[in-house]
């Protein structure tokens, strides 16, 4: 079976960078005619040709066919996606069934019904977003269909044309003073650096292997954290796809050859759009090119005889020689170039080839400057806060201010939208051929065939259904994949640089205008790079990037006058055993202080009435100002889960904006404490600068808390009763006192102590307990043995997987469920192909189910564009009906099993098995806010 193991790091934005070796696509000629004769007309045929792309797309007529055993019915379309609401091809089966029944407008609502609970702000349509960088091209691709299949959107070039692209405006947000800034310094930076065009983005590193573990590990927990936050098991194989493409061999028995000859190595290219398609262009600094070349070039030799249909050619762009080799379906499609004998340049767009070819030479080939990255002040100035050849950096990635205009302006914005109308009526075309394939036994021999089977309400390529970028569109030489002579295949989509765009539509324009109206009322200051440098070691990664200063950002502004003061270490007090999650911070005192009058008239007001004696003697002052430290920490303890509460979610939210008010308030501990509770036992801790005021000050409340506590309040449904009291015991022991509140059944309470050189308030009375044998523990240890006590920062969270004990059982029996529910979602999907494939085998149950299994993923890796993973271990097998799938762990849709455990072979097992502990820390310094990230390894 194929490899289970998941490629796709999607997450976050610049670190998906770092896996850019491992991502991406190309195509045809630049927008200003470089390389005009590798062109394709810009406006589609009026009847077919074949082309390179596949056969003919004319309007043939298809004599009619007996439908197959296997064929759908309007009535299984709708009971499969009953039980698989979110698959698009068996969603685009129903619509052509239910048009054909005149019931296309209430099964298209039902699927809205189905779909809605997603989207229930505006409704599903309103949410389709085309100009995001990372909403996912499959999720858009579901929503486009539809409407297209409702014909709620005009489609094809028809529409009136406006204007130029150039005279739509970008973002006019200015960008930082870059020269003032930098202050006449003159920072080290890397040759390579100076390769790369300034508006482009750049992944550095000093060792192609070190790029390639952190690319590995990165899809390692790609894997298992799209799977539990998804429940998604399937990968876009980005990296494999990009390094087949390329002709790059990576392996164990290469990576000494590597190490030897390559000095340092970049990777560059002019958009994100990774998954669906990007420009990807490496760069390589060879120590040794008399051993470097020949097996470079000898990998070339492999990739154009790795198919019989592979091309090889020439060229030339400004003096230098390319070699290029390329198969039709751009499996492989690589330029290769040597601009010095000690700089290799291997791309798979001749538009990125030539953009750092001439990046390298300092001028285009007409003789135009052209601005390199590490020649900026931009990039010098960042290169100042993270210094060039720093031990702690391993892999540097830059996303350049120049680089993120254009990733937010008109013409790639506008191309990209284009681009994925495109996207859509490939996939369509997918889908339309699957389904001809499952109604009538046999494989559609040309688009035309498509809609004399009533699986197309119209020719695709012409009318509503005509290219957006004026590509011709046909059906691939397998029967199933829709091809355009523009755009590609839908799994290897052209790169934005490679496809014209000259002149926009009204409604293209009022698009982008809404987009940019949006994005200018979020940044409203500056534009900033983004910088990340990254430390591979064999016992713990670490990624630190800086964000400048955010002025009108209200949550930056919210949490850098919450935090303040020297940095100082976050986990300096006694950690217990049981401490499973701490987040940290080092807050403002004196901004605290500055708050206290209204606090203490608060109290007073509170307990007016209530000895008046005891309260005068509260020095609450006293007890803040000069009692307690200026740190405080939330915990959450090892412990049993009544239900799954995602704590740092909610935390996220409470430290984040709403509308423009800061949540982060003198209840947000409390809350949080008082919510995590429900589920497992959590303190809170701070540290003491002076024991005896701390004394005296709980000594002075005891009175008043017990009063208080005399005194009932209604609630909402419930009394609210209170309780104060001291826990009787040892009275050498450390005092413990108890404040209960009581709705009606229900009781919480909440035990607080000083013990040693910290104030701890816990929500049960044993985590105290194993604080003080902390204390202990630690008060004994030997002279000179220094505990960890943590980064020095403003803001620190820490996860301790060493400490799950009690807690481990139900998180991996939510891992595990999550892992199943990914896995059956998979099945929904395979079980249409696997119908189709019956329906063109006459006995696929006595075939062999292994061999038929493997052909069904290959097909519905076509068919969906992704690759269908099995993250817990296990296959994907053939039923016994021989036309739905089952997994071998997991059971089948109606007929799940569920282990208790993931399997030891897991994804989920290998990324936590060898996971130490994680550690956040964020600082505000003068240049801006420092973020760390440091994975330990076992």
């Amino acid at each position: 079976m194929r490899s289970k193991r998941a490629r796709n790091t999607t997450a976050v934005a610049a670190f998906a960078l770092f896996v850019l070796f491992i991502a991406g696509h190309d195509r045809r000629a630049d927008d200003h005619g470089l390389f005009a004769s590798e062109r394709q007309p810009s406006k589609p045929k009026p009847k077919a040709a074949v082309g390179r792309f596949g056969p003919a797309s004319g309007v043939a007529s298809k004599p009619h066919l007996p439908p197959s055993k296997q064929a759908w019915t309007l009535d299984e379309a709708r009971g499969h996606l009953a039980l698989n609401p979110r698959d698009p091809y068996i969603q685009y089966v129903a619509l052509q069934l239910a048009d054909a029944d005149g019931r296309r407008q209430s099964v298209a609502e039902e699927i809205e019904r189905w779909t809605r609970p997603n989207n229930w702000r505006t409704g599903r349509r309103g949410q389709v977003d085309l100009f995001s960088i990372f909403s996912g091209a499959l999720a858009v691709q579901e929503s486009l269909q539809l409407d297209t299949l409702r014909d709620d959107r005009p489609q094809g070039r028809g529409r009136p044309q406006l204007a130029s692209v150039k005279e739509l405006k970008g973002p006019t947000i200015k960008g930082h003073p870059w020269k003032e800034m930098l202050a006449g310094r003159d920072p080290a930076v890397s040759e390579l650096s100076g390769c790369v065009p300034s508006d482009q983005y750049l992944v550095q590193s000093r060792s192609l292997i070190k790029l390639v573990d952190l690319a590995e590990t990165g899809d390692l927990w790609a894997t298992h954290l799209f799977n539990q936050a998804a429940q998604d098991a399937t990968s876009a194989r980005v990296g494999d796809r990009l390094r087949e493409q390329l002709a790059v061999r990576v392996s164990r028995l290469t990576r000494p050859f590597y190490d030897a000859v390559v000095e340092q190595v970049a990777v560059t290219g002019s958009d994100l759009y990774l998954r669906e398609g990007s420009d990807v262009t490496l760069i390589f600094k060879i120590r040794q090119p008399a051993v470097f070349k020949p097996r470079l070039d000898q990998f070339l030799d492999e990739a154009a005889k790795s198919s019989p249909d592979a091309a090889r050619s020439t060229g030339r762009y400004g003096g230098i020689d390319y070699v290029h080799v390329a198969t039709p379906d751009r499996r492989v499609h690589v330029f290769s170039a040597y601009p010095r004998p000690d700089l290799h340049v291997r791309s798979n767009s001749l538009v990125g080839l030539a953009r750092v070819l001439s990046a390298i030479q300092g001028k285009s080939e007409t003789g135009d400057p052209v601005e390199r990255l590490g020649e900026t002040d931009e990039f010098k100035y960042i290169r100042t806060l993270m210094p060039e050849g720093a031990p702690d950096e391993d892999v540097f990635v830059y996303l350049s201010d120049p680089f993120i205009r254009h990733m937010v302006g008109p013409k790639l914005k506008l191309t990209e939208r284009r681009r994925m109308l495109g996207y859509n009526h490939l996939r369509m075309i997918n889908h339309a051929a699957m389904m001809y394939r499952t109604q009538y036994g046999q494989r559609a021999k040309t688009l035309a065939d498509l809609v004399d089977g009533g699986c197309a309400r119209d020719v695709y390529g012409e009318g509503p259904l005509a290219s957006p970028v004026g590509g011709e569109y046909a059906l691939g030489p397998d029967g199933l994949t829709g091809w355009c002579s523009m755009l590609g295949t839908p799994r290897s989509l052209v790169p934005c640089c490679e496809l014209p765009l000259d002149d926009v539509t009204q409604a293209e324009a009022e698009a982008y205008q809404a987009f940019l109206n949006e994005y200018n009322s979020y940044w409203r200051t500056f534009f900033d790079p983004i910088a990340i440098r990254i430390r591979v070691t064999p016992g713990q990664y670490r990624a630190e990037t800086i964000v400048l200063p955010l002025i009108n950002n209200s949550i930056y502004t919210g949490l850098s006058q919450t935090l303040g003061g020297t940095p100082k270490p976050l986990d300096a007090l006694p950690v217990p055993k049981g401490n499973i999650f701490t987040l940290a911070m080092q807050f403002d005192k004196g901004r605290l202080v500055g708050q206290l009058p209204g606090v203490v008239s608060g109290l007073t007001r509170e307990l007016e009435g209530i000895a008046p004696a005891e309260l005068q003697e509260l020095d609450v002052k006293a007890f803040v100002e000069r009692g307690l430290g200026d740190q405080i920490g939330l915990h959450m303890y090892d412990a049993t889960q009544l239900f799954e509460f995602n704590l740092t979610g909610f935390l996220g939210q409470a430290f984040g904006t709403f509308q423009g008010r800061n949540w982060f308030s003198q209840e947000t501990m409390w809350i949080s404490m008082l919510v995590a509770s429900l589920n497992s036992p959590v303190y809170l801790s701070i540290p003491v600068t002076d024991a005896a005021i701390v004394d005296r000050f709980f000594d002075a409340l005891d009175p008043l808390l017990a009063a208080a506590a005399r005194r009932p309040e209604r609630g909402w449904f419930f009394e609210v009763n209170q309780d104060f009291y001291k826990l009787s015991g040892d009275e050498s022991a450390t005092p413990v006192r108890t404040f209960a509140l009581s709705f009606g059944p229900l009781k919480w309470r909440f035990f607080w102590a000083r013990i040693g050189d910290g104030l701890y308030v816990a929500t049960k009375k044993f985590v105290l307990d194993d604080i003080a044998a902390a204390h202990a523990e630690r008060s004994r240890q030997p002279a000179g043995v220094t505990p960890d006590a943590g980064p020095a920062a403003h803001a620190m969270i820490r996860i301790r997987p060493a400490h799950w004990e009690k807690v481990l059982p139900d998180f991996q029996l939510g891992w595990a469920e999550n892992n199943r529910i990914a896995c059956l979602n998979n099945l929904g999907r395979l079980s249409g192909v696997a119908r189709a494939y019956a329906a063109e085998h006459a006995d696929p149950a006595n075939s062999d189910p292994r061999t038929a299994a493997e052909q069904i993923l290959d097909e519905a890796g076509s068919l969906y564009g992704v690759d269908f993973l099995s993250p817990d271990g296990g296959e994907y097998v053939l039923a016994r009906d021989g036309r739905t799938m089952a997994h071998t762990v997991y059971g089948s849709q109606l007929q799940p099993i569920q282990p208790e455990r993931p399997g030891k072979a897991s994804e989920t097992t290998r990324a936590l098995g060898e996971l130490e502990g994680v550690t956040v820390q964020l600082t505000f310094l003068e240049d801006g806010l420092h973020a760390v990230l440091a994975i330990d390894r076992k």
